[in-house]
Formats: structure tokens, C-alpha cells, sequence
């Protein structure tokens, strides 16, 4: 059973979530892992497309890594 409430959330936090898909269930889904005391981070919660360009930037990332990902990147 749902059931609708109304919170205050910060207004940027609002924008952000107002561009994605299915708010509802992201909410839900990070209530559950506040509760849940879930302060574990896994690498696989990251879309990968946000990750490679997180590493790519990375000034330690070699270049053949690098020149692999922006090939990547721009195929997608």
C-alpha cells in the first residue's frame, strides 16, 4: 500500500529531482537506506557513463585509458 506526504525538501535538491524518472521511487528507495542505516557506498549504485567521465578527468588516469573512455564516451 502507498500512501502520499508532503515534506520540505531544499529547492536545488527539488531541481534535481525534478529531471529524473520515477522521483517517487528514488525517494523511497533513499528513506529505505537512511533507515536502514545503509552508510555502505557501492561503486555499482554509479551509472557507468557519470563514472568514466569522473575518470577520465582524473589527472592520475593514463592517457590510453583515457583516450579509450572519450572513445566510449562519444559512441553512446
Amino acid at each position: 500500500m502507498k500512501i502520499a506526504r508532503t515534506f520540505t525538501i531544499d529547492y536545488h535538491l527539488y531541481q534535481e529531482l525534478r529531471k529524473k524518472p520515477n522521483q517517487s521511487r528514488i525517494v523511497e528507495r533513499s528513506i529505505r537506506r537512511y533507515l536502514n542505516a545503509d552508510e555502505d557506498f557501492s561503486v555499482s549504485e554509479i551509472n557507468t557513463i557519470p563514472l568514466l567521465s569522473i575518470v577520465m578527468e582524473r589527472e592520475d588516469t593514463p592517457r590510453q585509458i583515457k583516450l579509450l573512455i572519450q572513445d566510449y564516451l562519444t559512441s553512446v
